[in-house]
């Protein structure tokens, strides 16, 4: 069989899974945002709130990468209802957040005002799904979302551990953690870094790219495994790494059964190059990544696990005006170049990370199916950037696909499968998103789905991995 019938072949699976959907996705990307109403079905499961009369329904709408897996949420006794948000999500295991107790808006939401749930997908009646009320970590226990995640243990126990810097040394964390068994209580305890960066940068890094010398967390990964790895990821310089089950029966003792203190471990992540070496050498200053970097733990057909990780450079920039749709600055996108690593050694050092691919926006391919999507979503057409630029207000220009705003590189977890994911606009800030689906061997576009509209004109993170659908038993498709 030819390169060319095999990748065929595999455009055709991928769009014959996407139509039928007769098996459970063995992998999904959550949309962040959990949409209000009640939405039952075979995924529902109930709890009480803060208020034992507060009901709180959950569901789930599996659907196959790249259309967007749902979170719905209802809770009939919120007097200002507001959508839930997913904090995390591993194994059979969704973490997230519902504000029950928040004023009108515009009043914010606060995280005092939120009720935390786990929700653990069930196969049927033997395995029923399961929703939990945890405590609010909300005085004692304060982080922000992205700080947090969950780890399955074994029988129906789970851990919700955060973690947070203590000093301004960069050594000492407050590790704060909540274990199923607790019953109403989070425990907190300082752990080390004491050996911040055990593998030196590779280059020299310039003062404007200082950002890759501190971390700060912009996602959370669980790996698991006997000693319950759980990994705080900076997507610029690095993950922090603890091991929430080595000291699981120490409580709050801050040294370990065997003399030594509670200690992270850094697992390095690519370098961002093009950053580095930017501006003749003196480097870019670094904002959040998460719009730039992804990462995910993917596991092969014979269930071992590896880290894929993507990065995402986007050549263009901002124009000397704003844009008349979105009344915010306006920019140009010539062209985007996203490069995917594995490190199957799942090892600390610089050397363990190997570079697969690199795509450029503007050659990839583009078949006739995907194409016909393409145009029939409407994504590659965008309205004028100014009212002056010689076209009439109500024009429609086309686009091609390397001028696409996009963001937020995936990459599946499927460790047998080349694909990555990519969320796209046809502007910057516009709310309404796509997903992407991108062939990196072959560097050809498999399919477009739209994934949302989000509440408010931002370019935070809409989407997320996650393994939970492989626990359930098939859904029907419902709405999106």
């Amino acid at each position: 069989m030819s390169s060319d019938d095999t990748a065929s072949s595999r455009r055709r699976r991928h769009r014959r899974r996407r139509r039928h959907g007769s098996s459970v996705p063995a992998w999904v990307l959550l949309n962040n945002e959990g949409y209000i109403g009640s939405r039952p079905n075979a995924t529902t499961a109930v709890a009480y709130g803060r208020d034992d009369s507060l009901r709180v329904e959950a569901s789930l709408y599996p659907a196959r990468p790249p259309l967007p897996s749902n979170l719905f949420v209802s809770c009939p006794g919120v007097k200002f209802p507001r959508p839930s948000t997913i904090l995390s999500t591993a194994g059979d295991l969704l973490l997230f957040r519902v504000p029950v107790a928040a004023g009108p808006p515009p009043r914010c939401a606060f995280y005092k005002d939120c009720d935390y749930f786990v929700y653990r997908a069930g196969d049927g009646a033997a395995k029923p799904p399961s929703l939990t009320l945890i405590p609010n970590p909300s005085p004692n226990n304060v982080f922000h979302d992205v700080d947090v995640g969950v780890l399955p243990r074994g029988g129906d126990h789970f851990t919700v551990a955060a973690l947070v810097l203590a000093s301004s040394t960069m050594k000492e964390y407050t590790l704060g953690r909540f274990d199923s068994e607790a019953g109403s209580t989070w425990a907190s305890k300082s752990v080390w870094l004491d050996e911040p960066r055990r593998a030196p940068f590779p280059v020299k890094i310039p003062v404007d790219a200082g950002r890759l010398n501190h971390h700060i967390t912009t996602t959370v990964i669980t790996l698991g495994g006997d000693a319950g790895t759980v990994g705080w990821v900076d997507l610029w310089s690095g993950i922090l790494l603890y091991d929430l089950l080595r000291d699981h029966d120490d409580g709050d003792h801050e040294e370990l059964r065997d003399g030594r203190r509670p200690t992270l471990r850094h697992m390095p992540v690519p370098v961002p190059m093009h950053a580095i070496t930017c501006n003749r050498g003196a480097g870019a200053k670094l904002g959040c990544p998460r719009a730039h970097r992804g990462i995910t733990v993917a596991t092969n057909k014979c269930g071992k696990a590896c880290l894929k990780f993507a990065d995402l450079q986007t050549i263009g920039g901002r124009l000397p005006y704003r844009d008349v749709e979105t009344m915010l600055p306006a920019y140009e996108v010539d062209d985007w170049i996203v490069t995917a690593w594995s490190n199957a050694a799942m090892g600390c050092s610089f050397e363990d990370w190997h570079e697969d691919f690199t795509v450029r926006g503007s050659e990839i391919r583009v078949g006739d199916a995907a194409r016909a999507e393409l145009l029939a979503s409407g994504l590659l057409h965008r309205k004028p950037r100014r009212d002056d630029d010689g076209e009439e207000p109500d024009t429609v220009v086309e686009i091609a696909l390397q001028n696409l705003s996009v963001s937020e590189p995936t990459p599946s977890q499927d460790a047998d499968e080349d694909v990555l994911y990519l969320m796209a606009r046809t502007k910057l800030f516009l709310p309404k998103a796509w997903a992407l689906a991108i062939d990196m061997r072959n560097s050809e576009l498999l399919g477009v789905a739209e994934f949302g509209t989000e509440n408010g004109r931002d370019v935070s993170v809409t989407y997320r991995p996650s393994t939970i659908s492989k626990y359930m038993k098939p859904v029907v498709a419902g709405p999106g």
